[in-house]
């Protein structure tokens, strides 16, 4: 699906998540928001998961790390005080944190499969672009983390561009050495 079809399921999703934060803020359980199972809420908060994940592979895709990390922070900086409040929820409740780390495999493998295109082949190339994969996660949540701690400040752009500077010299180590990076 795509087109306007698509634009209004997204926004009729993303109505329904900002009724269910309202509601989770107002002191509702998450049982009381009239939902079969945990996993209609997990669909509700991660609606728009796949195109994400989609998208930052894309970017991966044509361009380089600097300038996907650089597209995922300005699309969650476009729409501060949502994805603030929603990371805020996901980081509260346990079962919505617990999906995330889950779903975080996904872009883990965006990464993996980046790091194998410029990596070295055979088992130790495998190795260090699973280890390339995990610190770039891990870089881009702790940027998320800084950015939410402080309240969309520094935005997140400024942030997961000094997460990759401090993580840069470790990445892409075959490639460097052979004149691809």
């Amino acid at each position: 699906m795509t087109g306007p079809k698509k634009d209004r399921q997204l926004q009729r999703r993303r109505e329904a998540l900002e009724r269910a934060m309202d509601r989770l803020e107002a002191g509702a359980s998450p049982e009381s928001l009239e939902l079969r199972s945990q996993a209609d809420l997990d669909a509700l908060f991660f609606h728009d998961h796949g195109d994400l994940v989609r998208g930052l592979a894309e970017v991966l895709e044509r361009k380089d790390l600097v300038e996907a990390f650089q597209a995922l922070a300005r699309h969650l900086e476009e729409d501060r005080d949502h994805w603030l409040r929603r990371l805020t929820r996901m980081e509260a409740d346990p079962a919505l944190h617990a999906r995330r780390l889950q779903l975080d495999r996904d872009y883990l493998e965006v990464f993996r499969t980046h790091f194998r295109r410029w990596g070295a082949a055979g088992a130790q190339g495998e190795r260090i672009a699973e280890l390339e994969a995990s610190l770039t996660l891990t870089a881009l949540r702790t940027a998320e983390g800084l950015w939410l701690a402080g309240n969309g400040r520094p935005v997140l752009p400024v942030l997961v561009q000094e997460a990759l500077a401090v993580l840069w010299p470790a990445l892409y180590g075959h490639a460097r050495r052979h004149g691809k990076g």
